[in-house]
């Protein structure tokens, strides 16, 4: 698949395999989920990484070392990644020994990386390998520069350049703490030499880990051992507590909604609006404040959303104004407007010039072009045709407590206040349904349906009744 690539670099018959390690727990989130599994604008972590390398021009693998609660990467990622399993988690060189068997009589590289570095872009990941392969490193170890290096291991160079090891901060000297290289704990090794020498990587005494990063040291005596230096330093942050987590979602977020914006969307607060890194937004929309737009979620020109506004994994069509509202895994159809106060969820579908009013709910329904439902209305399980009017508290009747039913509304239909349609039932075309109704039957074509008790009307009932009782209590 990315033969072509290599043939510019003048390499054949090679393959790159992506080694991402996310079997830690992460103790410092404090949460029930695997770190990896922590959300950045609702989409987790390791979503970031998986499709970092399915975008990228030369990686043709992910292999994912998991461990703790292992079972929800399986679950989320079954059909995407080869996975490897570190029981016990002892450290990074480790977890790379829990993998080496994918890689056994496999030329090429392999790409490590941790699996809570959501930000790293795959143009930079084919930087990386493209310059690996150029240089004909046999390591590659990427690093950045700090003014604090803080608690980063330094990388320590020979006076060509050449890497010789990386020192951890507690573990440098003086000298080697001056040192404002330090490393990413990403790298790109031929995976041959990665088989021969990760095996000799001896435990630490006082941690009992096998560490990664004793690999630079191993190598660099016999083989090339060259530096990327990354200087965009948030595509190579990590997430260990969630201060961090929300570091890089403030980043992420701004970033997004720049580009949004110059790219002709309208923010109205921008730092109140949080969009998905994979929303699909098009020029001339505007995003009014305290609007969160998830997930795959298209909106398209000329809509105005919010403010206060959710839209998650659905799609919003041209001329479109929702405010105040819930949507969710469903459609909205051109000129139409929502809110404030609805809520749409579930695979619904609203067609072209629709309302969908204060606090009207829409669930698993489609609601035809010119249709109304203006307020006080809930429509669920419904298939409803054009230009229906679902007046004030009207509701489809839909579960009997145990099953869920349809309604079936066809075109032309005017449905009064407070009317409830018991379902399963069929409303067909040109009907009336007179006010406070409850419908239990079918309706033809053309008819008016009255399903309410008589009116009865006692006169001077209230004189001769509460009259009576104010006398009695005044004795």
């Amino acid at each position: 698949m990315h033969y072509n690539n290599y043939i510019k670099l003048g390499v054949v018959n090679l393959k790159t395999y992506a080694l991402v390690l996310a079997a830690g727990k992460g103790t410092r989130m404090k949460s029930n989920i695997p770190k990896c599994a922590f959300p950045i604008l609702d989409k987790p972590i390791i979503e970031y990484v998986v499709e970092r390398f399915e975008k990228s021009k030369y990686v043709d693998e992910t292999i994912l070392i998991v461990g703790y609660k292992k079972e929800y990467f399986y679950e989320h990622l079954s059909n995407r990644v080869i996975f490897a399993e570190q029981i016990e988690q002892k450290g990074t060189g480790h977890a790379v020994k829990c993998a080496i068997h994918h890689l056994e009589d496999k030329e090429g590289q392999t790409f490590i990386v941790p699996g809570d570095v959501p930000l790293l872009t795959p143009e930079l990941t084919d930087e990386i390998i493209e310059k690996h392969l150029k240089e004909g490193n046999d390591l590659t170890v990427c690093t950045m520069i700090l003014d604090d290096p803080l608690q980063y291991g330094r990388i320590i160079k020979d006076s060509k350049g050449q890497v010789l090891k990386i020192v951890e901060h507690k573990n440098a000297t003086k000298k080697e703490r001056l040192v404002k290289e330090v490393n990413t704990s990403i790298y790109v090794v031929k995976n041959g030499l990665l088989l021969e020498h990760i095996n000799k990587i001896q435990h630490n005494e006082l941690t009992e880990e096998y560490y990664l990063t004793d690999i630079v040291e191993l190598m660099s005596a016999n083989y090339k051992v060259g530096a990327f230096v990354i200087e965009d330093t948030y595509q190579t942050a990590g997430i260990n507590d969630n201060k961090q987590a929300s570091a890089i979602e403030e980043y992420l977020k701004e970033k997004i909604n720049n580009k949004l914006m110059l790219n002709g969307v309208t923010m109205e607060s921008p730092q109140t609006i949080r969009v998905s890194v994979d929303a699909v937004i098009e020029p001339g929309v505007t995003i009014k404040q305290n609007t969160i737009i998830n997930g795959k979620s298209i909106i398209k020109k000329n809509s105005i959303i919010g403010p206060n506004t959710t839209i998650m994994n659905s799609k919003i069509d041209e001329e479109v104004i929702v405010e105040d509202s819930v949507i969710a895994n469903s459609t909205i159809g051109e000129k139409s407007y929502v809110g404030p106060f609805a809520h749409i969820r579930d695979l619904s579908v609203i067609g072209k010039n629709v309302r969908v009013g204060n606090f009207t709910e829409v669930k698993n329904s489609t609601i035809g072009d010119d249709s109304f439902a203006s307020h006080h209305a809930y429509i669920g399980d419904t298939k409803a045709g054009k230009r229906v009017n679902f007046g004030c508290g009207s509701v489809t009747v839909n579960f009997d407590g145990k099953e869920k039913y349809q309604t079936v509304i066809g075109n032309d239909v005017f449905i009064g206040c407070n009317v409830n349609l018991i379902a399963p039932i069929k409303i067909d075309d040109d009907v009336i349904i007179a006010a406070g109704s409850t419908i239990t039957e079918d309706v033809k074509k053309g008819s008016l349906a009255i399903a309410r008790n008589r009116q009865e009307v006692k006169e001077d009932f209230y004189y001769k009744h509460f009259n009576k009782i104010k006398n009695e209590n005044n004795k």
